[in-house]
């Protein structure tokens, strides 16, 4: 190989990692412009939803945007799992009491991830209902819309997913997106329906670099984290313990357009 040809190849390989340097991601992403607008949020339905499934992409809307502009809305209460019929610890325990024992896992995942607290919309919080509210979701999505401008709205799937919460919160953001009310959406999904996403629907994030793996390892330690004192029983690592393996040894994110 001549010595003009060594040179073309080199410089070849440096602009296709380019990308990679920049940002710290693999995009193999096939959809066009994938970039985020202004500012970003994430519809989080359960706790732990947004690390297991949002977290290279939260990182990545982070990398893209700048922190003050990501925000996590967080729809459910999270409390109608079996764990908390299983153990001791919550038998006399109400509704909301339970609920602060996921708020501390949620609110220690995100900051793990680097959300600003000031960004962390509770719906529960505001939730006058005992059950989930998502005409609360709809009006918080338009009052980002209003206020924000520019919005990207990441929301759970609409259409791949046996939760059927987590269809239902994806369908609140893309009707809200089939009738011109918010203007740019995404949606995760879980891995395991990946190949059913055509390749041209299909965005994928994947973590490369340390410092941004050691966020979501740090997330994932939050949901796993059991301590007494500080009322902590590692919720979601004991609901889905298989799904935070995958994700620590992965580190990625599927979405897809509002197309399938």
């Amino acid at each position: 190989m001549t010595n003009n040809k060594i040179k073309l190849a080199i410089s070849i390989v440096a602009l296709l990692m380019l990308p990679l340097f920049i940002t710290g991601f693999e995009n193999e992403e096939s959809y066009g412009d994938t970039k985020f607008k202004d500012n970003v949020v994430f519809y989080a339905q359960h706790q732990d939803d947004e690390t297991l499934w949002a977290s290279a992409a939260i990182l990545e809307a982070i990398n893209e945007v700048g922190v003050d502009n990501v925000y996590v809305v967080q729809i459910s209460y999270g409390t109608g799992i079996k764990i908390f019929n299983k153990e001791e610890t919550f038998k006399n325990m109400g509704q909301m009491e339970r609920y602060e024992y996921r708020e501390r896992e949620f609110l220690a995942a995100v900051k793990a991830l680097g959300v600003k607290r000031e960004n962390v919309v509770l719906l529960p919080r505001i939730n006058k209902d005992s059950s989930t509210s998502f005409e609360l979701m709809e009006k918080q999505a338009l009052k980002f819309e209003r206020e924000l401008k520019s919005v990207t709205h990441v929301a759970h799937t609409y259409k791949l997913d046996w939760h059927l919460q987590h269809l239902k919160n994806g369908a609140v953001i893309q009707s809200l997106y089939n009738s011109g009310k918010i203007k740019d959406v995404k949606y995760f999904v879980k891995p395991e329906y990946m190949q059913e996403i055509p390749e041209s629907e299909r965005i994928s994030y994947r973590v490369v670099k340390k410092e941004d793996k050691e966020k979501i390892r740090k997330a994932c330690e939050e949901y796993k984290l059991i301590d007494k004192n500080k009322k902590r029983e590692g919720i979601g690592y004991k609901s889905d313990h298989k799904s935070f393996k995958r994700l620590m040894q992965n580190y990625d994110s599927i979405l897809h357009t509002a197309n399938i």
